[in-house]
């Protein structure tokens, strides 16, 4: 269990790593960032997937899409929600919009929440009542005073819940997605670059970054495989639980190292938004050590 807390906090290191990264390639646009993200991770995650000796698991994808040619429209509208959430990943911290991304984030375990009560009919507990009443009181808080609720927020929070479900109904997990939506990315971004790029652009941004392009995708592929091996080393509510810490980080980020600043008019709706977010972890943090109590009695 040590060693998956270990691992979870450091993907969620690298992640707000690569939150940062766009800053390091300013220079280039967020499609140009997009596409070499893209097209060095991609290799990156198929060089551990046969590390990992689990290139059976792709080959049986495969033949599903052989088998069922409707699942190939669901797996290309799959990732085309992921590339969605990347772009604005990306798009954030160049645009000073950091905190309003990190905010989505916040949002997204509540969001979670809501969507597996509304799809799943899944009960909600009295704290998730409280969590959620105040999350919907901050966001109203927040377009009361704004007159709008910032669209890259509701994009992160409401648009991942549409992919996990989309996911969900494709039986489609951990690292099998994974490869399913960067391959189809990794595609688009082939033609992309083939249609648009000449060849002395793409020699042009490798010489001007020849260590931050690579490292890129390396950064990506590895954080990716940590994630995932965490997730099979720790219980389901404990690694949910270390979730939290990503949004933490993209916060700091956003305020020491992009200079953004929480403005007065906004104190009082994200507020109540992270006041929701602390009483779910409260919930969560509860969930674990019962959990944990449950198995050293067994």
């Amino acid at each position: 269990m040590i060693k998956g807390v270990a691992l979870s906090i450091l993907a969620s290191c690298l992640f707000g790593l690569l939150y940062y990264y766009p800053v390091l390639l300013h220079s280039l646009s967020v499609v140009d960032i997009f596409c070499w993200r893209l097209l060095t991770s991609f290799p990156a995650i198929v060089i551990l997937i046969i590390a990992g000796k689990q290139w059976s698991v792709i080959t049986a994808l495969f033949r599903r899409i052989k088998q069922q040619p409707l699942f190939l429209l669901g797996l290309l509208f799959s990732s085309v929600l992921l590339t969605i959430q990347m772009m604005i990943f990306i798009w954030a911290p160049l645009n000073g919009h950091g905190l309003s991304a990190s905010l989505g984030y916040f949002l997204l375990p509540l969001a979670m929440v809501i969507s597996g009560q509304i799809f799943y009919k899944e009960k909600l507990s009295f704290l998730q009542k409280i969590a959620v009443a105040l999350a919907v009181l901050g966001v109203a808080i927040e377009i009361y005073i704004t007159g709008a609720f910032s669209w890259e927020t509701a994009v992160i929070a409401l648009g991942y819940p549409i992919y996990f479900m989309t996911r969900r109904k494709l039986r489609i997990d951990g690292i099998v997605g994974t490869f399913s939506d960067f391959f189809f990315i990794f595609i688009g971004c082939l033609i992309y670059c083939a249609l648009n790029y000449r060849l002395d652009k793409i020699i042009s941004d490798l010489s001007h970054f020849p260590i931050y392009i690579p490292t890129l995708g390396i950064i990506t592929a590895i954080a990716f495989a940590i994630y995932f091996v965490a997730s099979r080393l720790l219980p389901m509510g404990l690694f949910g639980l270390l979730g939290y810490v990503e949004p933490v980080l993209l916060t700091v980020i956003s305020i020491l190292f992009l200079h953004e600043k929480v403005s007065s008019e906004h104190i009082v709706s994200y507020g109540f938004i992270w006041l929701s977010v602390c009483i779910l972890a409260f919930e969560g943090g509860i969930f674990v050590i019962r959990a944990i109590k449950r198995k050293r009695l067994q």
